[in-house]
């Protein structure tokens, strides 16, 4: 009995997504659009961040672009920002892409080959998305794509954060 709640435990420990209340790792990645330039987390610092991991092969993560670029007009102006983390083999086809959906760049965007992030966060599923405050805390996670329901509720989420 002792050995299943250990492996349980090394389980949920190394499988379990970022966390509520897991402080945001700081990166330095590549800029998507101009990869010679670099985009730390730091740059967000005091600001609300939903943080998407990504990949322009995944249909989910296709379907929920568009809701991100409205997303972060309807909060133009404001301290929120949306900052796309791309694991793509080869950082043109989200350039691509992006450009069919964001032509006006208006999401930060972010190449990480490596898929750095990914790992840091644990991610168990694509996309996965994470909110986190001004003081850079995970204060929700969404595994999946984010639709016009889901939409709703983060907007009133982020609202929240940003009168705080």
């Amino acid at each position: 009995m002792k050995k299943i709640l250990i492996l349980l435990f090394l389980y949920v420990n190394v499988f379990a997504a970022g966390q509520v209340g897991d402080k945001a790792m700081n990166f330095q990645l590549p800029n998507l659009y101009h990869l010679d330039k670099k985009m730390s987390f730091n740059d967000y610092k005091g600001k609300v961040v939903l943080l998407n991991v990504w990949a322009s092969w995944c249909g989910g993560c296709k379907e929920e672009m568009p809701l991100f670029v409205k997303l972060q007009n309807e909060f133009k102006g404001s301290s929120f920002s949306i900052l796309l983390s791309n694991i793509d083999t080869n950082s043109q086809n989200a350039v691509s892409f992006l450009k069919g959906v964001d032509s006006h760049r208006t999401l930060h965007a972010v190449y990480d080959g490596d898929k750095i992030l990914p790992r840091a966060y644990r991610c168990i599923g694509m996309p996965s998305s994470y909110l986190i405050d001004k003081n850079g805390r995970i204060v929700d996670v969404f595994v999946g794509s984010i639709n016009e329901n889901t939409l709703f509720k983060l907007k009133a989420k982020i609202k929240a954060l940003l009168r705080k």
